[in-house]
């Protein structure tokens, strides 16, 4: 009878979602909100159901940046973003969360300017990239200058950190925090540059005067602090090493400015052979670290960290046969809600507020680190909710170039883990909501303190970009 075909027609596709599920490489789990749970699935949504999940989220302010936004006494808007936007608890004045991170705002320029080339969201790109280079040429000039002319020594002890140009500033006045800070971080100089060059490269905001100036230096001044061997802190800001993630966006900064170079006939300003020293030694360094994270020094190495997936999408500085390396390493990150940033990560470990104190914000030198990590058991590592969306992005654009259906598929799946990690009604920073992470307080797993954060906004903006690129492929 029909109504028997239809009961093995539903315990087959049950059978069959179960199979999937089994051999994918990551879980999906029940979303923390019943309303999308109809769009956190493996099969592809339509154009329909995709418009229906992004019309969800806009009535719900899931994606809404504008309250990160910087704004001086008067209340205007000063060009950067907060790293965590407010929330339903009100802001994270007083907070570290609250400053202006020079890597988070060039993701979330870029991001603006992606997905909406034309409109406010490009404005705002502008006006974000617009303020960091305000604050490079009048606050870190000087320091780089130093540097180069061979007056100061940044690759010491942490009291010369702060000697390097700072990465971090005091989004309302533009000024810098004096707090000190690990400000050896060459992937945000980088993802800087890299962001500065698309804006010029579509057109959008050409590079003269000033800032092609400060990116000359800056490219002079990763060549002097010989970037491609440097110990620096990584995305994490943590364990002095070799970083691949910090290698990745100097190289795809490099690269970007050479094409622009060639592109406008103008002469790089920066030493004659810096552009092709840079390129040569970072490729020559990433080819012999990746998909490794970190080998040296030993005693910090990391065989997989969910930071690469930014050089794989959008950074577009891998190939796809180390693309794929990369995502096969960065299986032993995924969890059932989201990805680790790397296994034996002590950052928001179980019950950390318990363990640290009241600032879980608090900023740790090398020594510092090996007491935090003595506190995590393995497995009990926090779940970051910013990199399921690149996995699917970047599953997405090779999609959109393999028309392989395994693509387009694999990118659905990380789209519904990200999709399946906004916030739910029981959330005490409010609902509709993306984290930055989900820790373990005693045996569930909750938001932590920096939610919303603008970075996991802003990928799941682009996530949902791709998706609906890929869908007119397929279409």
């Amino acid at each position: 009878s029909s109504a028997w075909a239809r009961v093995v027609w539903v315990v087959c596709a049950a059978a069959l979602a179960e199979a999937m599920t089994a051999t994918s490489p990551a879980q999906l789990g029940k979303p923390f909100r019943p309303e999308l749970e109809k769009y956190c699935r493996l099969e592809p949504l339509s154009l329909q159901e995709l418009k229906e999940v992004k019309d969800l989220l806009d009535s719900h302010g899931t994606l809404d940046v504008s309250r990160a936004k910087c704004k001086d006494k008067d209340g205007k808007f000063t060009g950067p973003f907060s790293a965590s936007a407010a929330n339903t608890k009100g802001e994270h004045t007083g907070s570290s969360m609250f400053g202006s991170w020079l890597r988070d705002n060039c993701i979330i320029a870029y991001g603006l300017f992606l997905t909406d080339p034309d409109g406010q969201g490009c404005e705002d790109s502008k006006a974000c990239i617009n303020s960091i280079a305000t604050f490079l040429l009048t606050h870190e000039a000087h320091r780089i200058e130093l540097v180069l002319g061979g007056h100061k020594d940044v690759k010491g002890a942490p009291e010369t950190w702060m000697d390097r140009p700072h990465i971090r500033f005091i989004g309302e006045t533009g000024l810098e925090d004096t707090k000190w800070y690990n400000h050896k971080q060459n992937d945000a100089l980088g993802y800087f540059m890299w962001t500065r060059c698309q804006l010029a490269l579509a057109d959008k905001m050409p590079l003269t005067g000033d800032h092609l100036k400060l990116l000359g230096q800056l490219f002079d001044y990763l060549r002097v602090i010989e970037c491609w061997d440097d110990y620096d802190a990584g995305h994490w800001e943590e364990h002095s090493a070799q970083h691949a993630s910090s290698l990745g966006p100097c190289l795809a900064a490099t690269r970007a400015f050479a094409t622009l170079m060639q592109k406008t006939g103008f002469l790089a300003p920066c030493r004659s052979d810096t552009l092709k020293i840079l390129e040569l030694k970072l490729s020559s360094s990433l080819k012999e670290i990746l998909p490794n994270e970190v080998i040296r020094p030993a005693e910090n190495a990391k065989d997989a960290d969910s930071a690469l997936i930014f050089l794989c999408y959008p950074l577009d500085v891998v190939d796809d046969a180390m693309g794929a390396s990369i995502m096969e390493r960065l299986a032993k990150c995924m969890g059932q809600v989201a990805m680790a940033r790397y296994r034996k990560d002590s950052y928001w470990c179980k019950d950390y507020k318990e363990k640290i104190g009241d600032d879980p914000t608090k900023h740790f030198t090398d020594e510092e680190l090996k007491e935090r990590d003595a506190l995590l058991v393995p497995g009990e590592e926090a779940q970051w909710c910013l990199f399921d969306p690149m996995v699917s992005a970047y599953y997405g654009k090779l999609y959109q170039k393999s028309k392989k259906p395994e693509h387009l598929k694999l990118q659905q799946l990380f789209l519904s883990r990200a999709l399946a990690a906004i916030t739910g009604d029981d959330c005490e920073f409010g609902a509709w909501m993306c984290c930055e992470a989900y820790y373990l307080h005693g045996d569930k797993w909750e938001p932590n303190d920096n939610t919303p954060l603008v970075w996991t906004q802003i990928d799941l903006k682009m996530a949902l970009y791709e998706m609906e690129q890929s869908l007119l492929v397929v279409a």
